[in-house]
């Protein structure tokens, strides 16, 4: 299976260094999913969009519940 390395800052585009800073002032760090997809800047956006319509449209236990039930059809194992 292909691997992809997520992208260190001196790697990443200014495009994808944009998208960091929010997740860096929200969560101390940039988590490596999203390290990962700035090698696409525009995916990266768009998952961003994403996330934030979850967080801010579904109530907290459907959020949970979604979580959920992804990681157990996904064979997730944390």
């Amino acid at each position: 299976m292909p691997h992809i390395e997520p992208l260190s800052d001196d790697q990443a585009t200014e495009a994808a260094k944009s998208l960091f800073q929010p997740l860096q002032s929200a969560l101390g760090m940039v988590p490596n999913i999203f390290r990962t997809m700035a090698h696409a800047p525009d995916v990266l956006a768009a998952l961003l969009n994403l996330n934030k319509a979850i967080q801010q449209e579904l109530p907290a236990k459907l959020r949970e519940l979604a979580y959920l039930k992804t990681s157990l059809l996904n064979d997730c194992r944390y």
